[in-house]
């Protein structure tokens, strides 16, 4: 299985930094850590790894930046990469941009700055074991359709012609 992206999008470099020092140091060897200060270089960097064929596992995004709010982008992000996990981060008591990336993103969890490290750690770790659950589930899913096709195939056979 190849690194997944944990992806940190802030407008401020001080947290952002603090961001990926800790993800980093907990997470680093397992997912390639990338940070972006705002919402088109993160469309960017994720679109450079799609390409060589790595996936988005978890965002955490500011809710307040310049030219696209968080709320905006993770709905951008969940119709592009809808099995990717989402999470805010927001210093604001305005929670209607929350509203809508639950109801619009799939939003996982939405975290106050300033936030508790452990916390966060707990809710990566846990948005981390949600996305490989889904995405074995849906390896079984599809295990299982090829199967059901094959047993069709076999009992269209056994039918003969007749049956058509």
């Amino acid at each position: 299985m190849s690194k997944g992206i944990i992806l940190c999008v802030d407008d401020d470099s001080t947290v952002l930094n603090a961001l990926r020092t800790l993800i980093g140091k907990i997470f680093g060897n397992d997912h390639l850590v990338e940070i972006a200060e705002s919402a088109s270089e993160a469309l960017e960097i994720i679109e450079d790894h799609h390409k060589r064929g790595l996936q988005l596992s978890v965002v955490i995004s500011d809710y307040i930046m310049p030219w696209m709010r968080g709320d905006e982008l993770l709905i951008k992000l969940h119709e592009m990469y809808p099995a990717a996990i989402k999470i805010m981060l927001t210093g604001q008591s305005d929670l209607e941009g929350v509203k809508k990336a639950i109801n619009d993103a799939n939003l996982y969890r939405f975290i106050e700055k300033p936030f508790n490290n452990a916390d966060l750690i707990l809710t990566i770790r846990s948005a981390l074991r949600a996305f490989h659950h889904e995405a074995q589930l849906n390896a079984e899913i599809a295990a299982l359709k090829q199967q059901l096709e094959q047993k069709d195939g076999e009992l269209a056979q056994l039918r003969g012609p007749a049956a058509a």
